[in-house]
């Protein structure tokens, strides 16, 4: 956040903090200002409204775990490892702040603009590369076909969606919180072999680091 005033960084450090702590309904603007020792109609007067902080949080956080993914997907590596690089990495960032995709969605229900001006301020990572390598490697027969977009649904689908249904969840796999924050945690690793194991074609794996030695 180096490029923002020091004022704008404490506020979104504070606004993260109420947040995760509160969630998006319960933060209010009132404690949030009062935290950065600061009047409510100051903090109103850079952000006109919990939304608009909400927003600006979320492009924040986003633009951290961004460039990784980034990476990870560009990154010359098998794409099993890719996975589960990729599935590791975006399982933690939701799991770290668990109140973005709930908060999201509730703006998203409340608002029907607010999907637009967010997703024009938001830079999403591009996963050419990625498709390619998948469309590589099922034309290789190493994996079953599946359409690479699809293949990147199910990825964010089954890393989100914890922390999106938690309440329903909990109570309807019957677990306490602690046990659920471990299950959320051990997603990083399960999540991937969940998504490998459904599209990869049986010794595809073996043969994939055959190969590489051999090479």
């Amino acid at each position: 956040m180096e490029n923002f005033p020091l004022d704008h960084n404490l506020i979104l450090e504070t606004a993260i903090d109420h947040f995760q702590k509160y969630g998006y309904k319960a933060t209010k603007m009132s404690a949030i200002a009062k935290d950065c020792k600061m009047k409510k109609k100051d903090l109103l007067a850079l952000h006109q409204s919990k939304a608009e902080l909400f927003k600006d949080v979320f492009l924040e956080l986003y633009g951290r775990i961004a460039p990784q993914l980034q990476d990870i997907m560009d990154a010359e590596m098998p794409v099993f490892d890719k996975i589960r690089h990729f599935t590791n990495e975006y399982v933690r960032f939701v799991n770290d702040y668990k109140f973005l995709p709930l908060g999201l969605i509730q703006k998203l229900n409340s608002r029907t603009d607010f999907a637009k001006e967010f997703i024009v301020n938001l830079r999403m990572p591009d996963p050419t590369l990625f498709y390619a390598q998948i469309e590589r490697e099922i034309q290789k027969g190493r994996i079953q076909p599946i359409n690479p977009k699809q293949l990147m649904i199910n990825i964010f689908a089954l890393s989100v969606f914890p922390n999106v249904a938690s309440p329903l969840m909990k109570d309807f796999i019957n677990a306490g919180n602690d046990e659920f924050e471990a299950i959320k945690e051990e997603g990083r690793i399960h999540v991937a072999n969940f998504v490998i194991n459904s599209i990869r074609v049986p010794d595809a794996e073996q043969s994939n680091s055959r190969l590489q030695i051999a090479g």
